[in-house]
């Protein structure tokens, strides 16, 4: 795999990995009952702008088959997220060289 495809898939992966850390910390706080942090919660928000998808779907609880799958959706806009913005860094620098 080319460097520049490397370092695509690595940014991809590490959005993905941001949203699985924000879905664990929102489900740990649905079971111990807990309000969630609201510093954490915009730091979540920056880091995984789709996360506010979950807005408009608020009527499914967290820990169910579907919060499952739309969290996957989720995770995975992310990864798109991340890929594109590494992938226009990459494009930027090839073009200015």
């Amino acid at each position: 795999m080319p460097p520049p495809l490397r370092a695509i898939f690595r940014f991809a992966k590490l959005g993905f990995g941001v949203t699985a850390a924000l879905f664990s910390y929102r489900l740990i706080l649905e079971v111990w009952a807990h309000a969630p942090n609201p510093v954490a919660m915009l730091v979540f928000v920056v880091l995984c702008p789709p996360s506010l998808l979950w807005i408009f779907i608020r009527d499914v609880e967290i820990g169910t088959r579907v919060s499952y799958f739309l969290w996957v959706l989720i995770a995975m806009a992310n990864a798109a997220l991340y890929a594109g913005v590494r992938a226009m860094v990459i494009y930027r620098r090839k073009r200015a060289e």
